[in-house]
């Protein structure tokens, strides 16, 4: 005989009756009531006055004691739905097993049995925080079911039966508050974590998806249970942040093919990534004449500083063709991350951007050896209203205009050489008396690195003069990030963003395939712009063309052996940006000229050099999990669909319900059930399953450059914005702000002595 590990039982002395109190009775007691309530329980009570509950529910979800219901799983099945009708919650409890370990008895208890944790404090005698105050959902219920094993079977049969309980029971109004309906399910989940994934958080989260379901009732979960699953999701990446990061990253490029993933560690901690996928490839090799790179703070929670790659595509909007993280703003960082790039793409850009940072200028001077580095104009020309004020500080507002206005025109000016900057520059700087200025000096010491005039030999060059581009390109990717996210969140987040912008970028391809500008003039010239530049592009064509047309006149032809010189004229004062391209065009249209010539079309402005398929390509899932998501996004679709055909109709309605369940219970028979574990559906969710083993450990939370130093220098416009934030106090009498209260009559005083004094 098996020997068996006995499990104690709980307490099940039968409850004994002795007269029934009904509903009305007890609605009776209550005031103020005039809605009549329909009771969903009979009361009972003892010879002592305790009151016991009886759900009342339909004769068939009865258990039944001495039936035989199954397998143990159809057994809790069946408990649960009843529990569910009931309007109350069971949870499973003590079990009898064999030696071999088969259960051979198995309780299954309201939720609310057993008795409350008795809990001891002493605030004289304990120095610990005081316990939190909660709830007690424990009252030593005793309903209860009991199943026991038919020998050499799978079956049980129910064994014993308490209904009664000695608490109230949620009414049906309530159900969807019980603890079994608060389960979330799988979409809930999966809906929390696309929200986070989009910067969205659990209870804005819980607000969209209860008017999506139209009403909390239909949800799955409170918000609270939203915000338990987003802690949830946080806690199982944890500790292993880094390494999950660099899994998944390594798994991608099995299945993205082009794709391209380096990290750097440091004793074991990772330091820096950098990353670049096929479609980001493809645009730097049509799009790398100008590329400005720049740092954004607050993307995660270890405080890693993400550096974008950006350039300019053919539609003239922002494109990203690579971008990395780092632990730390130094030249070693930046020249690793610049090494990354080399290797990744093999080609230098013509120029490439930055601010005044000097760590990026040494990695740069180190890593291209042709690329131009140009300094961003606008960080240099914003310091100039604090530099004129520490150099001339009794300088009058309208000769500080006039110094404004005409280094503006010349440091802009992106028509004149260098030697022309030059001269302007010494007069300037000798009028206004700042040829000793050391800032200014040094800005003209480093003006190859950011006047325009030292870089018209560059193609390209006036394409890109700020890293504004960049700056914008930051404030986008604000959008799918957030100062407390992981990193592996934070990826999301990043390829969120991507998928967002070659949307946009298919959405212009597609617009300007489908669509046409309205033409200007008639020339054929103007036609084939048309077919061969993006719509962005084409406006700024088409304008040229039109002022051609109707703004140049011919003043002149000579011919000088086998030379035509034209003189053209403009009938407009016009500016000199542009006037050369409005002069040629001018010659196209009396030579009849009804093609732009090939060799002056820019490949980088053309419609088609993107293919259409690669535009489309995602990064974020592999080869078989994008047939999975078109999949499950078509079966979606499809329901959708057969309920917006049927509309109101109820009965057409409870026909497809009703299908609907009995293609479950086949799938049900056919899929092996899947895991509740919230590892597995969590690393189901986010593509990478959690390590065994952690041998990337997770940077330390690093500083920001600057972010710690209390006593940095401030310029003087920081200071007068800082002033002129300040609260004026002003006197209560007068309503001055040189006095008090207090000092008022003083000041009236000295004022009429001052006064009498003159006179």
């Amino acid at each position: 005989m098996e020997e068996e590990y006995e499990a104690m039982e709980p307490e099940n002395e039968p409850i004994e009756v002795e007269y029934e109190i009904s509903d009305e009775e007890i609605i009776d007691n209550a005031t103020g009531i005039d809605t009549p309530i329909v009771g969903t329980t009979r009361k009972k009570a003892t010879p002592g006055g305790s009151l016991y509950y009886a759900p009342i529910v339909d004769e068939s979800l009865l258990p039944v004691v001495g039936k035989n219901y199954g397998t143990l799983d159809e057994c809790e099945k069946m408990y649960r739905l009843y529990a569910f009708h009931a309007c109350f919650d069971i949870r499973k409890s003590t079990q009898k097993t064999t030696k071999s370990g088969l259960v051979k008895q198995k309780y299954y208890l309201c939720n609310r049995g057993g008795v409350p944790m008795q809990v001891n404090f002493d605030t004289l005698q304990s120095s610990k925080k005081p316990i939190r105050k909660s709830n007690m959902e424990c009252t030593g219920c005793r309903a209860r079911v009991k199943f026991d094993w038919v020998y050499g079977t799978n079956m049980f049969i129910l064994s014993d039966f308490q209904e009664h309980h000695n608490h109230e029971l949620l009414p049906q109004e309530y159900r969807h508050l019980s603890k079994a309906e608060r389960q979330m399910k799988y979409a809930e989940q999966l809906f929390v974590y696309h929200s986070s994934v989009s910067n969205i958080g659990p209870t804005k989260a819980y607000e969209v998806y209860s008017n999506m379901k139209g009403s909390e009732k239909n949800v799955h979960g409170t918000v609270t249970d939203f915000r338990n699953w987003r802690r949830d999701l946080n806690v199982f990446i944890n500790a292993s942040d880094s390494q999950m990061l660099v899994n998944k990253m390594e798994e991608r490029k099995k299945y993205v093919p082009g794709f391209s993933f380096e990290y750097k560690l440091e004793k074991s901690q990772l330091h820096s990534i950098f990353w670049a996928d096929e479609v980001a490839k493809c645009n730097y090799k049509e799009f790398s004449d100008i590329i400005s790179f720049d740092v954004t703070y607050r993307t995660n929670r270890y405080n890693m500083k993400f550096v974008p790659f950006t350039g300019i595509d053919n539609h003239h909007r922002c494109v990203t063709v690579a971008a990395g993280l780092i632990r730390d703003e130094t030249a070693e960082s930046y020249t690793w991350l610049l090494t990354c790039f080399m290797k990744t793409f093999g080609k230098e850009p013509n120029m490439i951007v930055t601010d005044q940072d000097k760590s990026m200028a040494i990695a740069i001077k180190a890593v291209f050896k042709t690329a131009k580095h140009r300094l961003c104009m606008w960080h240099i020309m914003r310091k100039v209203p604090s530099k004129i004020q520490e150099a001339i500080p009794t300088i009058e507002d309208e000769v500080e205009k006039d110094f404004k206005n005409r280094l503006n025109k010349l440091v802009w000016n992106m028509y004149i050489e260098p030697n022309v900057f030059e001269e302007r520059w010494e007069k300037l700087m000798h009028d206004f008396s700042l040829k000793n200025d050391s800032w200014f000096k040094h800005m003209f010491d480093i003006r190859s690195t950011w006047i325009p005039a030292y870089f018209i030999d560059t193609e390209m060059f006036g394409l890109m003069r700020t890293t504004s581009r960049s700056e914008s390109e930051n404030a986008f990717f604000s959008n799918f990030t957030r100062s407390a996210a992981n990193l592996l969140t934070f990826m999301d987040g990043f390829e969120s963003a991507m998928l967002k912008q070659r949307s946009k970028q298919e959405s212009l391809d597609a617009q300007t395939i489908k669509k046409n500008p309205k033409l200007l003039t008639q020339l054929k010239i103007e036609k084939h712009a048309l077919k061969v530049y993006t719509h962005a592009i084409f406006a700024i064509v088409q304008k040229e063309i039109y002022e051609a047309l109707y703004s140049c006149l011919l003043d002149k032809m000579d011919k000088e052996e086998e030379t035509e010189i034209y003189v053209v004229k403009e009938e407009k004062e016009k500016t000199k940006e542009g006037s050369n391209e409005e002069k040629q065009f001018f010659h196209y249209k009396n030579k009849n000229i009804e093609e732009i010539p090939e060799k002056y079309i820019m490949r980088r402005w053309r419609r088609d050099i993107i293919p259409p398929e690669l535009r489309s390509r995602r990064n974020r899932y592999g080869n078989e999990n994008i047939v999975v998501q078109d999949s499950v996004n078509e079966i979606t679709s499809v329901v959708y669909d057969c309920v917006e055909l049927v509309g109101s109709d109820e009965n057409m309605l409870k026909v497809i319900l009703e299908k609907l369940k009995l293609l479950k219970k086949e799938v049900e028979a056919q899929v092996p059930k899947p895991s509740k574990k919230n590892d597995d559906i969590i690393g189901n969710m986010i593509g990478v399953s959690k390590p065994s083993t952690i041998e990337i450990q997770n940077p330390p939370v690093g500083n920001y450059k600057g972010c710690a130093n209390d006593k940095r220098l401030m310029s003087g416009k920081e200071k007068a914005i800082k002033e002129s934030k300040k609260r004026k106090l002003t006197c209560g009498k007068c309503g001055r702000d040189d006095h008090n209260q207090r000092t008022c009559d003083k000041k009236k005083k000295a004022k009429e002595q001052a006064e009498t004094s003159e006179i």
